[in-house]
């Protein structure tokens, strides 16, 4: 089956973007509409057009806060945020020193971070000690009660983003009642477009700093970490648990 596009990463791309609208990622006349302007596999008018659409967006949202209506601001910037990752999706042949895949992350992370800012849960921006640098990452809190809660450590895949982890995960573990902390590890993200830091096949040694920073929160319940991998994750976490010493037997 495909969705919108005859072109098999065409169709699966829209349909993740698409997938969002359950937690505020996305809007479906959004999808519908900036779909319809691109041609079949033409990665050019991908770039441009989902681009063009993550600016409209953005653009509401702001003039929403300006205004003061905070409810449509956030919902808005959320969904910008999301289109502008899906705009530089397809630029794979040289992210690291491509300037437009840097313009469009940084206005993904920054739309999203405005956006955070509107929403009723504790959010904290958090640097995870790394070897001889840090992580970035995201802790979503259910409430600012610093109760040790059950937390959930959500490892991204292979072109995921940090802001993908709100819509992917956060939004619905929240409301359930589980604190969610998520990352960039190398090649992922912020840590490959910032910061340079490349995939290893060794993840254990990203993963279990990154539990070490989740047990000196006091938010965090220590008994009820869960590891969670999304896409590529599946196998990186696997890797991960199979090495680090807290895992089961």
């Amino acid at each position: 089956m495909r969705f919108l596009f005859d072109n098999e990463s065409f169709s699966f791309e829209t349909l993740r973007a698409a997938g969002f609208a359950n937690y505020g990622g996305a809007d479906l006349g959004d999808i519908l509409a900036t779909a319809r302007a691109i041609p079949d596999g033409d990665e050019a008018a991908w770039h441009r057009e989902w681009k063009a659409t993550g600016l409209r967006v953005e653009q509401l949202g702001r003039d929403s806060l300006a205004s003061g209506h905070e409810v449509s601001a956030r919902e808005a910037l959320l969904r910008a945020s999301n289109y502008y990752r899906v705009a530089e999706f397809f630029r794979r042949s040289d992210p690291v020193n491509d300037p437009e895949v840097l313009w469009l992350s940084r206005r993904s992370r920054s739309t999203f971070r405005d956006a955070m800012a509107l929403v009723d849960v504790g959010f904290e921006e958090v640097e995870i000690p790394y070897e001889c640098t840090t992580l970035s990452g995201y802790l979503y809190l259910v409430d600012d009660s610093a109760a040790p809660r059950p937390t959930i450590v959500y490892n991204s895949g292979f072109d995921s983003t940090l802001e993908e982890s709100y819509f992917a995960i956060a939004a619905a573990a929240l409301a359930r009642g589980y604190n969610v902390l998520a990352f960039d590890g190398p090649g992922q993200g912020a840590a490959l477009r910032e910061q340079r830091l490349t995939f290893r096949p060794d993840w254990e040694a990203v993963v279990t700093p990154v539990l070490d920073y989740a047990h000196t929160r006091a938010e965090i319940a220590p008994d009820r970490i869960a590891l969670f991998g999304y896409s590529l994750g599946g196998y990186l976490v696997a890797r991960a648990a199979a090495f680090d010493s807290r895992s089961p037997p």
